[in-house]
């Protein structure tokens, strides 16, 4: 057995095990990824890919006004120092981020009257925030809420980019905030 009669030459094999396994996982997600995208048997030339960054601004304006009370904003603030060509990987995880974070808004604090999406270049990294202003006191009832991962999933696939999430009250005023941090280089790949 390696690890006890060499353990010296254990240590490399390791790193090349996990080194492949890390390419292979990475590649296994972009491959998951395109079968995702394109379930409908579109082209790839035919369509944008699903949660990409140009996606999230028609998030931001499908949500504004519609499930809340009258008169609700979302508003959306894009960096334009964001760049354009991140990672597939990246811009389906910070849409996934304010796809979720949208939603719990809808689930858990109906009476926000104000969301804000921001997208900022932070050095190396994409930073996703949304932060709405609601109490919690107008909640969808329990059957009307639907099932998911919500913030597990969403921590899942933001720690697998090598990343990192926050959900939490605000410390400035009423409602709750949801900031991911993701780096613009996937571990194992793109």
């Amino acid at each position: 057995m390696m690890g006890t009669d060499r353990p010296e030459r254990l240590d490399p094999v390791l790193a090349g095990i996990e080194g492949a396994a890390t390419e292979a996982l990475a590649s296994m997600r972009r491959t998951v990824g395109v079968l995702r995208e394109h379930d409908d048997g579109t082209a790839a030339a035919d369509r944008r890919p699903v949660g990409d960054l140009a996606g999230i601004d028609d998030l931001v304006r499908g949500f504004d006004g519609v499930g809340g009370v009258d008169g609700r904003t979302a508003l959306l603030h894009h960096d334009p120092s964001v760049p354009h060509d991140l990672p597939h990987e990246v811009q389906a995880a910070a849409f996934r981020v304010v796809q979720e974070s949208l939603t719990n808004v809808r689930r858990h604090a109906a009476d926000a009257t104000e969301v804000a999406v921001a997208l900022r270049w932070a050095g190396d990294a994409l930073e996703v925030s949304v932060r709405d202003d609601g109490r919690g006191g107008a909640v969808l009832p329990e059957a009307a809420r639907g099932g998911g991962f919500g913030l597990v999933g969403l921590t899942e696939r933001v720690t697998a980019l090598g990343g990192r999430i926050q959900a939490r009250g605000r410390t400035d005023g009423p409602g709750w905030e949801v900031v991911a941090v993701l780096p613009a280089a996937t571990p194992g790949g793109g």
